[in-house]
């Protein structure tokens, strides 16, 4: 069954995308969709990576891939009292035990973080052009998607935080996709799952694994809002036992 489904993730995104809702019964919310339709760009990827696989040839290697981090932390159904059953893992200092190798603007680390897993802390975004990206990380084809804590207080509930994956394309250059606009209450709790879509260029790569970071950066701040991220965590689809 999960070659079936490494193979359905090879056919584009709406293939990527119906499969992966259909696995793990989570969908967007309903009437307001913080999921971006990201379904042309990553069937325009599809298209170069069918090219390459046609020809024999692999992607070739960019400066993502020289920094990025390859493992998870042990993986646990972190997200199973929302409903989601997956065992996900923390990606690169994903706890935020240490941001030494996130890229910080307009950004503090602060000592709050959810009470659910108990991390080290969180990152608060408290100015309108507050950003943070990820360490670089290490994907496959069985790696689908994200899911964090986050919190927003002291808003209007309009705020939102826009994620965005960086990626090394099949030219080895380095390009950019939303992901997700992402809004909470004031109490901690999880996003949404997020698919990113871009992991189908591991079916390319010479490595059999592709480089991606994740972006961060709100969108809509009041005056007196803060939004708190707490816990990275990737989904590998063989923790879903299918």
């Amino acid at each position: 069954m999960r070659g079936i489904l490494r193979r359905t993730m090879l056919l584009g995104l709406a293939g990527i995308v119906a499969a992966f809702m259909a696995a793990t019964g989570v969908h967007a919310d309903t009437g307001d969709d913080q999921l971006v339709d990201f379904g042309k760009q990553v069937a325009d990827i599809q298209k170069k990576v069918d090219d390459l696989r046609s020809r024999g040839l692999s992607s070739r290697t960019g400066k993502l891939s020289a920094s990025a981090i390859c493992g998870f932390g042990a993986q646990s159904q972190v997200f199973l009292p929302w409903g989601d059953p997956a065992s996900y893992g923390l990606a690169p200092q994903g706890d935020l035990s240490s941001t030494s190798l996130w890229s910080l603007k307009n950004v503090d680390p602060s000592p709050d973080h959810d009470p659910f897993v108990g991390g080290a802390g969180s990152l608060l975004f408290s100015r309108g052009d507050s950003e943070a990206v990820t360490p670089v990380m290490c994907v496959n084809v069985d790696n689908p998607s994200i899911r964090v804590f986050l919190a927003d207080r002291g808003g209007n509930g309009k705020a939102k935080l826009q994620v965005k994956v960086l990626y090394e394309g099949v030219d080895g250059a380095v390009h950019n996709l939303t992901l997700a606009q992402l809004h909470v209450d004031e109490a901690w709790q999880p996003s949404v799952v997020i698919p990113m879509g871009v992991n189908l260029l591991a079916a390319v790569s010479a490595n059999g694994w592709t480089p991606v970071a994740f972006d961060f950066k709100v969108r809509g701040l009041q005056k007196g809002e803060t939004f708190s991220l707490d816990g990275i965590y990737v989904d590998p689809w063989g923790s879903r036992g299918i």
